[in-house]
């Protein structure tokens, strides 16, 4: 069972919740020490006991289902009408308390002291949304994270890639058409006015007479020849 309510400036609920067995307090209104305390060392788990608001200011109430030995008080309004949060000086009080409307508190009494019967505290609202919105900014994190690394890794292989095509490139030399666009002579012998060797630079074999040679575009001091393949 749920109980949805205001709850009171003591211990915060942390985690899922709280969950236990519900006992009506005696007196109800809890204005006097209770007469039905939980013994230490009793097999009873997570103990609460449901109280009516008025005759006394809620934080006595909640002190004296304390003192008590139960570990919630859950007080439910005596009169119909709004909730509204529950105020009071809370110094000394170690328990869960909260504050239900007179319908809650009704449907509650029905089901005290009933070992089958499980009353479950949930988180506030706010401390809930807090929660979520918390998880929501680490998941965002995490994702923009995987994204950046994504991100990085493909420009990374991107690069990669393109510097290798370019070394493939410089490797081949110029294209088919490059080379045929290179200006040529046939070698008949060799003349100093077009700087020609009687040897090839490049595979280092003698021209013979009427070979076509084509001149390379260097920054050497003459120029370099090869012959047409």
């Amino acid at each position: 069972m749920f109980v949805v309510g205001w709850y009171f400036s003591a211990p915060p609920i942390e985690g899922t919740g709280k969950c236990g067995i519900l006992y009506l307090a005696n007196p109800l209104d809890a204005c006097s020490d209770l007469s039905n305390k939980v013994e230490k060392g009793s097999n009873i788990t997570s103990p609460f006991a449901l109280v009516i608001r008025g005759g006394c200011s809620f934080d006595d109430k909640v002190r004296r289902v304390q003192k008590a030995g139960f570990e919630a008080a859950i007080v439910y309004d005596n009169d119909d009408g709004f909730l509204v949060a529950m105020a009071g000086n809370a110094a000394g009080i170690k328990i869960h308390a909260v504050f239900v409307s007179k319908a809650s508190g009704e449907i509650l009494k029905k089901y005290t002291g009933s070992p089958d019967i499980e009353l479950w505290l949930s988180p506030t609202f706010e401390n809930s949304a807090w929660s979520i919105m918390a998880i929501s900014f680490i998941s965002l994190l995490a994702m923009s994270a995987v994204l950046a690394t994504c991100f990085f890794v493909r420009r990374y292989h991107v690069r990669r890639e393109r510097s290798r095509s370019s070394r493939v490139r410089e490797f081949h030399g110029m294209s088919r058409r490059l080379v045929k666009a290179m200006p040529s002579l046939i070698f008949t012998a060799v003349l100093d006015d077009n700087s020609t060797s009687r040897t090839c630079a490049v595979c280092l074999e003698d021209y013979t007479i009427g070979e076509k040679l084509r001149i390379l575009p260097c920054h050497h001091s003459k120029l370099l020849t090869i012959p047409r393949m």
